[in-house]
């Protein structure tokens, strides 16, 4: 049954109708002149769409150009109600069709919405944008319904047969009448008026080429820029008051970062917040519908490069902070195993002293992430936005990836809170300045450098050896060294040369396939990943840093379950523009913590001779 015209919000979006699989939902959502889609066009109520054509449409997965789909038939529509929102449809999917069940579970999760397809010789459309006619030849469940689609012509054919509906006005230009149908050896679609030159077979969202004349490619001054550096410009310059997204940077934007989830280039949660709109409504002026989600392709990006790109951060486990500090629970004492006898009483069968089976208990713990805020402003001037900000933003994106990916993987290894004039693992021969990096929390060497120095070995100003650094190992607790799978070496690139020279050292070449175990992994001891961090400074005899005359290098063996990463705040970029200097500041903030399990957790070799 179709539903009323009052039905609000429209929304393209698939929803389930019952558990026999109908499905229902608005396949088209009039527009107009100030509510366009992703081409800059509209539908309205009096649009022709064709709804008296066949009594019966197909329902095709991706219209018909899903790689492992293809032209499959998945159901068919059985309801076409115009109203004032727009056609409302009901279908009835296959249940037969091996296919149907995943995608009655997309539907379940509200991951497809509904996009209607046309074939491209039957779509007139305005210059204003009004289509002015767009006949349905097929509804289409999508993942990804951002923009209008024109229908592959032989998966129509192919879907209409499989339902035996006539396909002769499947070629019926607007306003011709009496084409008949072939097809050729190259799967198209052939007009028999038209002198044989045929509607070739074309892909999704294609226009039908001119008879004569070049293809033209238009591209828009943005053409060059990807997703993430469009989101990083729309984050910079939209916050500051003074940019407004035009309609054909959202549109631009909307489509390559789709596409970039479809390679898999970008993280699908980063636009999970987007609502799903068929081929009809998002545009930039509509809270709600584009502009909140685009920061968070630029914040989520970041946050994945560090994950993946980054040597310490991909260690360590990461765990979100609902609150700050927050208290996370971790293991505690292990029950105890006892050696019992056979139970022959009944009184044994009582619980208490006497039972023959001891009670244990379960012990339990947690540590405490307290995050802190790392950031970085920097500052341009207005002509230089006026002039060429568009060719300076993927640099200005890449430095600020990397400056800030650098500045986590630092704090991690290098992290010291004291601020005395001694004493501090990265300044021991002069107070720290009050805003370095490193105050944030304490990080990996400080717990053997400082906070329990029965964990570190002096190699006596030597190279290292395999005894001394197997010795080192097993400074942390047997349970955790035991564990080699679970434990990496962090070294300086001076002490990684070195260890080249060890013949137990296997390196990237000779462990063939677990080369890429672990983000910056080039060799391995016993087992055990070793790691180059260009934050892993040399240092003073005692493992700590001076201002100067540092020399020895330092091997870091870490137990890597046994640390965790907090974050209250992923990376967040804000811009303000500053009349009175002309000129635009950016600030890009994040907010960390970290922690460790026990004091067992990590030991190092210092004062080695590199």
């Amino acid at each position: 049954m179709a539903r009323q015209a009052t039905r609000a919000p429209a929304s393209t979006a698939v929803k389930a109708l019952d558990g026999r699989g109908r499905v229902g939902g608005y396949l088209v959502v009039w527009g107009d002149a100030t509510r366009r889609d992703l081409q800059g066009e509209y539908f309205t109520p009096e649009t022709d769409l064709g709804l008296d054509w066949f009594p019966r449409r197909p329902v095709l997965y991706q219209h018909g150009l899903d790689q492992a789909l293809g032209p499959a038939l998945i159901g068919q529509i059985e309801v076409l109600q115009p109203d004032a929102t727009g056609v409302w449809v009901e279908a009835q999917l296959d249940l037969r069709n091996r296919w149907v069940r995943a995608v009655l579970d997309l539907v379940g999760r509200g991951a497809l919405g509904w996009s209607s397809g046309s074939l491209p010789h039957l779509v007139a459309v305005e210059p204003d944008g009004h289509i002015r006619c767009w006949p349905i030849v097929e509804g289409s469940l999508t993942p990804t319904p951002a923009e209008p689609r024109l229908t592959d012509a032989v998966a129509v054919k192919a879907a209409f047969e499989a339902l035996g509906l006539p396909v002769d006005r499947l070629l019926q230009a607007s306003g011709q009448a009496g084409m008949d149908t072939q097809e050729g050896d190259e799967g198209m679609m052939h007009d028999s008026i038209s002198g044989g030159e045929g509607i070739k077979r074309l892909p999704a969202a294609q226009s039908a080429p001119r008879p004569s004349g070049p293809a033209v490619e238009v591209r828009s001054k943005y053409a060059d820029l990807d997703a993430i550096d469009m989101a990083f410009m729309h984050t910079w310059l939209s916050r500051s008051g003074q940019w407004t997204p035009s309609a054909a940077f959202m549109r631009e934007l909307a489509h390559k970062a789709y596409r970039a989830v479809e390679r898999g280039q970008l993280d699908a949660a980063a636009l999970r917040g987007l609502p799903v709109k068929a081929d009809e409504l998002m545009h930039t002026g509509n809270e709600g519908y584009g502009q909140e989600w685009v920061p968070d392709i630029w914040s989520s990006e970041l946050w994945r490069k560090a994950q993946t790109e980054n040597v310490i951060l991909p260690l360590f486990r990461v765990v979100e902070m609902p609150s700050n500090p927050f208290e996370l629970p971790i293991p505690g004492s292990d029950p105890v195993v006892y050696y019992v006898p056979e139970t022959q009483d009944e009184d044994e069968l009582t619980l208490g002293a006497g039972n023959p089976i001891p009670e244990s208990r379960i012990g339990s713990g947690k540590v405490t992430l307290t995050a802190h805020k790392l950031a970085l402003r920097v500052g341009f001037s207005a002509e230089l936005v006026e002039d060429a900000v568009v060719p300076l933003i993927p640099l200005y994106r890449e430095q600020a990836l990397r400056v800030m990916a650098d500045a986590i993987d630092h704090v991690l290894l290098n992290g010291d809170t004291e601020t005395g004039a001694t004493g501090n693992i990265n300044s021991d021969d002069a107070a720290p300045g009050p805003t370095e990096k490193y105050l944030a929390f304490d990080g990996l060497r400080k717990l053997p450098l400082v906070i329990d120095p029965a964990r570190r070995i002096d190699a006596q100003g030597q190279p290292p050896s395999i005894e001394l650094l197997r010795s080192v190992r097993f400074l942390m607790r047997n349970r955790y060294a035991l564990r080699p799978r679970d434990c990496a070496w962090i070294v300086d690139g001076s002490t990684y040369g070195k260890l080249l020279g060890q013949e137990e050292v296997l390196t990237v070449d000779k462990f063939g396939p677990y080369a890429t175990v672990l983000t910056g992994e080039i060799a391995k001891l016993d087992g055990v990943a070793i790691l180059v961090s260009p934050e892993m400074p040399l240092t003073q005899a005692d493992g700590k840093a001076n201002v100067s005359g540092n020399t020895r290098g330092q091997a870091l063996c870490v137990y890597r379950l046994g640390w965790v990463v907090g974050y209250r705040r992923r990376v967040t970029a804000t811009m303000d523009y500053l009349p009175y200097f002309d000129s635009y500041q950016m600030v890009a903030t994040v907010r960390l913590a970290f922690a460790r399990i026990d004091d067992g957790v990590a030991s190092a070799l210092i004062n080695i001779a590199v």
